[in-house]
């Protein structure tokens, strides 16, 4: 699957993305208990997205510029944008490295 095909409220079965960039982790209040959320901003070569990751190290082994696998995750809109996530069932590993998926976002 690619970025531009994603639908909001709904899964996907595998992403390959490369990181542009990693901002977090924030904490939030949920439900009176302080959760972390880092915002990871991903590219294809059809568009890009953020991937939304909830836990204070959640991004820490994944670096700018890296390559990523996201399988089983879960796509939905938030402010207008759609945003991707693992949701309770997905998994996110580091991929070899693909010269097809761009180091910048597409024009």
């Amino acid at each position: 699957m690619k970025i531009e095909e994603l639908k909001p409220d709904s899964n996907f079965d595998e992403l390959k993305v490369r990181i542009l960039s990693k901002q977090g982790p924030r904490e939030v209040h949920a439900r009176g208990n302080p959760l972390h959320v880092w915002d990871i901003l991903v590219v294809d070569e059809t568009g890009t997205t953020t991937l939304t990751l909830w836990g204070a190290t959640a991004a820490d082994n994944y670096k700018v510029g890296q390559v990523i696998t996201i399988s089983n995750g879960w796509c939905k809109m938030f402010r207008d944008t759609k945003q991707i996530s693992l949701g309770r069932e997905g998994k996110m590993f580091l991929s070899d490295d693909d010269p097809s998926i761009p180091t910048k976002p597409p024009e």
